[in-house]
């Protein structure tokens, strides 16, 4: 967190517009990364900056200023973001991991899976995240311990091999890079995932088409 400094009057302002001015054509560089001292004081701006496409500031530019203003005051996204760790769990770890389940990963890894297995006639169950079974758990995952995945990997009777806890990660890749090199022809180089969103925005009419 960037609390002390973050308080100094205009100074995250002022730092923030100065890198979004730096970084405007440096598709390399993050633009968000200066916006720490303006977001990073808390744990819902912090979350914020890590987890949002586009800042709060950036909107307008987007979206003209109407709708901008009109959004972030029904959204009101802090407060959001702030509900979804009340009651305060305190620790760390358990406010990332309130955040995490409540927004990253019930708003979109869970859709995701939905929309990509039934796109091919597949049911998908994730037995790992149903709340009884984490309300049980939640003394184990939050006790500090060294333990991690071990549990897990020692539940089944017999318990995993070490050919199969030990191994590699293998992951699952969306190929967004691909759809945005096919999709996004004449828009602008952009960090990250950016050059995407505003073309989804521009195929739902939401802006205007490049020329």
């Amino acid at each position: 967190m960037t609390a002390p400094l973050s308080h100094l009057p205009l100074l995250p302002d002022a730092l923030y517009a100065a890198h979004r001015s730096f970084t405007r054509n440096r598709p390399r560089l993050s633009p968000k990364s200066g916006a720490a001292l303006k977001y990073g004081r808390d744990y819902p701006g912090a979350y914020l900056l890590k987890r949002g496409l586009f800042l709060p500031p950036e909107l307008p530019e987007i979206m003209g200023e109407e709708m901008a203003r009109e959004g972030l005051e029904r959204l009101e996204i802090i407060e959001r973001i702030r509900e979804a760790m009340t009651p305060d769990p305190v620790q760390p770890k358990a406010r990332v991991a309130a955040l995490e389940s409540s927004l990253f990963m019930r708003d979109q890894l869970l859709r995701d899976i939905d929309w990509t297995s039934m796109a091919h006639s597949l049911e998908v169950r994730v037995p790992l995240v149903d709340a009884h079974l984490l309300q049980q758990l939640a003394p184990v995952i939050f006790a500090e311990t060294d333990l991690g995945k071990d549990l897990l990997a020692d539940s089944p009777i017999p318990p995993l091999p070490p050919e199969v806890r030990n191994r590699r990660k293998t992951g699952f890749i969306v190929p967004i890079r691909d759809w945005m090199a096919t999709h996004t022809n004449g828009r602008p180089q952009m960090f990250g995932m950016r050059a995407w969103a505003l073309q989804l925005l521009e195929w739902r009419g939401l802006m205007p088409k490049l020329e």
